[in-house]
């Protein structure tokens, strides 16, 4: 439901960001946590979207403390790991699925659903946090045991404090703008908070166009190359290309647009006129 949030801001009063006032409503839509007025809405609206938005079912700790109900059940910096799985050919329960998630970590990690499908492990700062590998490792493993398809978002490790609640908004909202299987924040914080600037730019518009009149090929280089730290050689492999395949190609793409691809201010600008298409 991707306009529903505006809809509703338009109509009602929506608070984005716990603490929720007591009177409230409180859903999650596409991902984020929000609360709406109760004395905004009549009885019919009332049921309209208890029925239409997914209700918020967990009342672990982390959960009421997120949803700025509670306090924080440590003191000790956690990350947010935000999954999204589907069920849709598994034989396993919810609950079965997530405890097998939290096994799997060496951590005293813990975890809950916010929603159906949609929930977080809550990870604490150790000497040996899981690394992009081993989640990636521990989501195949799930997927392959329970029949399941899953997504994580992986987020920044976090002192628990007053702006806790609203920093796991935020990345709620990161974690929601990527259809990526793992992702975390440092992967898409550039593209995210440089998203509506470029979206006003006529400069932006107009070299992106040009991108992609001169060489449609270019984004999975281009992507590559940054991913890379414009090492030419771990690009190549990455693309399953020769060295001197991906050579020519950059020094094509430079004589077509006039951007070198070597050198790393003109690769972060192409990557970022190659995001979002």
């Amino acid at each position: 439901m991707t306009t529903i949030l505006p809809l509703l801001k338009q109509y009602f009063t929506v608070y984005e960001a716990p603490p929720f006032p007591a009177d409230t409503m409180t859903m999650a839509i596409d991902g984020q946590v929000i609360a709406v007025a109760k004395g905004d809405l009549s009885p019919r609206e009332l049921a309209l979207l208890s029925a239409l938005v997914p209700q918020l079912k967990s009342t672990h700790p982390w959960a009421l403390y997120l949803q700025g109900q509670g306090p924080a059940p440590s003191k000790k910096e956690v990350r947010f790991l935000q999954f999204v799985v589907s069920f849709e050919k598994a034989a396993a329960s919810e609950a079965d699925w997530l405890e097998a998630f939290i096994s799997l970590f060496t951590s005293k990690a813990t975890g809950f659903f916010l929603t159906s499908g949609r929930g977080v492990i809550v990870e604490p700062q150790s000497k040996t946090p899981a690394s992009l590998d081993e989640l990636q490792g521990m989501m195949d493993t799930l997927d392959t045991d329970f029949g399941t398809k899953t997504r994580l978002f992986v987020g920044h490790f976090w002192q628990p404090s007053d702006d806790m609640p609203n920093l796991f908004a935020e990345e709620s909202r990161l974690a929601e703008s990527t259809s990526g299987r793992l992702e975390d924040l440092q992967s898409i914080a550039l593209n995210f908070y440089t998203q509506n600037p470029r979206s006003r730019s006529t400069i932006m518009k107009t070299l992106t166009a040009q991108i992609n009149q001169d060489d449609l090929d270019m984004k999975p280089v281009i992507n590559a190359l940054y991913q890379n730290q414009g090492n030419l050689t771990a690009a190549a492999k990455a693309l399953y290309l020769h060295r001197n395949t991906l050579q020519y190609r950059i020094d094509k793409f430079q004589s077509q647009t006039g951007f070198s691809l070597k050198q790393m201010d003109d690769l972060v600008l192409c990557y970022l006129l190659v995001q979002g298409k």
